[in-house]
């Protein structure tokens, strides 16, 4: 058979590659699996105007993995390498909607190509900060697609509020009717606004209120991301600058940087400072970038109630060392007249990663972890080395798993601990001491039954009048402890460990099986130490042989709003009997 020639750019490939592993993984497209040798298999796939082929192997959770690239049948004895816009014509979606996941992918590419070729990558990201980290992670969610569509972002906007280039910027600040605006600050507003952005820039921001024909009686001020304003001051917000209930006051204030998931931003003068999540009317991975105002309400009384419930749990408080990144403030443009802007001008106040950290310690994100360095090795590499893969896996799992699964069994609550989510702690040894959990207001979920203090549960329906609107299952509270379960073990386990336990394999030669039997073994002993009752853990699934997870990609794929698949289950406790 004659062989394909035309050989993508490397950030095609692996666009290319992770679109066929979601299409397998969430069967998306009709496939045969024949088997090969040592656990691998080709995967003879077949679209509504191709027919492809690639040899691949199932890691924990079923989840898929290539090995090179897919090759697309053209004519008798003859293959080629696909592309894209090959890959796209196989979706059932309709021509809008077809032209908008091409775009997706192709500004993955882009974006991933001009990195590759602009960015010089450190020899080694083992010694950064947390700061640093955020801003040299560019690598992108290891299994969604479109990992970095980034809609709207020119290469300059990219270069810019990319987290990667490292750029920093002030923010726009903007003057704003006053009944427009709903605050939830801890103190009085312009002290709280001093205290935060410092007096020299509230003293610049007033005097440009002064000068655009504001004052404060009559307006409220608010920060926001410089591409937020260049995207929507001649279109959404057209009207509203037009008749000046939105002032433009210019750029002032601290220097702040693009975290990995670039709505939130970092001070880059005062790092001690809050991390501030500003809304961004882009798509990125899955999801519309912007911030609701009802989650905006809801931050500063969802972490009040989360930290509570940490500070009362011995298990948590001083077993383990599980600290949050409080989100203890917010604003929100939310103007009755003009009800297509809410969800595009508003902040959230979350505490810095530094304002936690204690002498001796520094913090990593989750998803560094399972990346590579420059010379090929693994991040986490040279701390197995030191202590041992087996024994850092095992305190690891202990100091940063088991309190999340303890969070969901014992309290009813789940946080959406996926790789950025979750911040490890680690002693100046490089050895897990503790976990960091952040981002609240849009990833927390509850079943009250379960929960001990329900009278410590936020009133949602006087927080926000949305909530009152709101059923079971819109927001934050449950109707089944199914739905914790879901969010604990796709965002942590499906979609971040088995990602650490996969490169452990492949680059360190530590099985996966030995990685999830560890985590089992804990597991299992956290559950018969803390004599949880088998009715939860029943009622959880999280021992079941079969069970869902969120199909990412089919949103995409299909235009359909939320999916789920079958998956076999990693997770096997032991003393506890399956059912179906």
């Amino acid at each position: 058979m004659q062989k394909p020639s035309n050989l993508p750019s490397r950030a095609e490939q692996r666009v290319i590659r992770q679109c066929f592993e979601a299409i397998l993984y969430e069967h998306l497209l009709p496939y045969n699996e024949i088997p090969s040798q040592n656990g691998w298999t080709f995967f003879l796939i077949r679209g509504e105007k191709h027919v492809y082929r690639c040899l691949g192997k199932r890691s924990a959770f079923d989840r898929i993995r290539l090995h090179g690239m897919p090759l697309m049948s053209v004519q008798a004895g003859t293959q080629t390498f696909p592309r894209i816009e090959d890959i796209v014509e196989d979706a059932a979606l309709s021509v809008e909607q077809s032209q908008a996941l091409y775009a997706e992918l192709s500004q993955t590419v882009l974006l991933s190509e001009w990195n590759e070729q602009n960015i010089r990558m450190a020899k080694s990201r083992r010694l950064f900060t947390y700061e640093q980290l955020e801003g040299a992670i560019g690598e992108g969610h290891p299994y969604h697609p479109c990992f970095k569509a980034r809609t709207g972002f020119s290469l300059k906007d990219h270069r810019a509020y990319g987290n990667e280039a490292g750029a920093d910027f002030s923010l726009v600040w903007l003057g704003v009717k006053k009944e427009d605006v709903n605050t939830y600050y801890p103190e009085e507003e312009h002290s709280f606004l001093q205290k935060e952005f410092g007096y020299g820039t509230w003293k610049k921001v007033v005097v440009a209120l002064c000068q655009s024909g504001g004052q404060l009686y009559d307006y409220r001020v608010l920060p926001v991301h410089p591409w937020q304003w260049n995207a929507i001051q001649s279109n959404e917000l057209k009207e509203a600058i037009e008749t000046k209930d939105v002032l433009y006051l210019g750029t002032f204030g601290d220097r702040y940087n693009a975290s990995q998931s670039i709505r939130t931003v970092m001070n880059k003068d005062n790092p001690l400072q809050a991390q501030l999540k500003l809304p961004l009317r882009m798509i990125n991975t899955s999801s519309l970038r912007t911030v609701q105002p009802e989650s905006v309400a809801a931050a500063p009384d969802l972490s009040r109630w989360l930290h509570e419930v940490v500070e009362q749990d011995p298990f948590l408080h001083k077993k383990h060392d599980v600290r949050l990144l409080k989100e203890y403030a917010g604003a929100s443009y939310e103007p009755s007249r003009y009800p297509w802007i809410a969800g595009n001008i508003n902040v959230i106040f979350r505490e810095s990663v530094q304002s936690q950290l204690q002498r001796g310690e520094r913090a990593i994100p989750l998803n560094a972890l399972s990346l590579k360095e420059k010379d090929g090795s693994l991040f986490v590499a040279l701390f197995l080395k030191d202590f041992g893969i087996e024994a850092w896996v095992k305190q690891f799992i202990e100091v940063a798993v088991v309190p999340v699964v303890h969070l969901c069994l014992a309290h009813g609550i789940a946080v959406e601990a996926h790789g950025q989510n979750m911040i490890l702690i680690l002693s100046d040894t490089n050895w897990p001491i503790g976990v960091l959990l952040r981002d609240f207001h849009d990833s927390l979920e509850y079943y009250e039954p379960y929960v001990k203090k329900k009278e410590a549960i936020p009133n949602f329906h006087e927080i926000h009048s949305i909530f009152k609107e709101g059923a079971t299952d819109d927001y934050y509270w449950m109707s089944s402890p199914e739905a914790l379960r879901e969010l604990v073990v796709d965002t942590l386990f499906v979609y971040h460990l088995a990602e650490l336990s996969w490169q452990l394999e492949c680059e360190l030669d530590f099985e996966e099986e030995t990685f999830w039997n560890l985590v089992n073994q804990s597991l299992s002993r956290y559950v018969q130490r803390e004599d949880k009752e088998n009715e939860r853990i029943h009622a959880l699934h999280l021992h079941k042989e079969v069970m869902t997870t969120e199909s990412l990609f089919r949103k995409k794929w299909t235009g359909e709003k939320e999916s789920r698949h079958l998956i076999k289950n990693a997770i096997q406790l032991e003393g506890i009997y399956a059912y179906h």
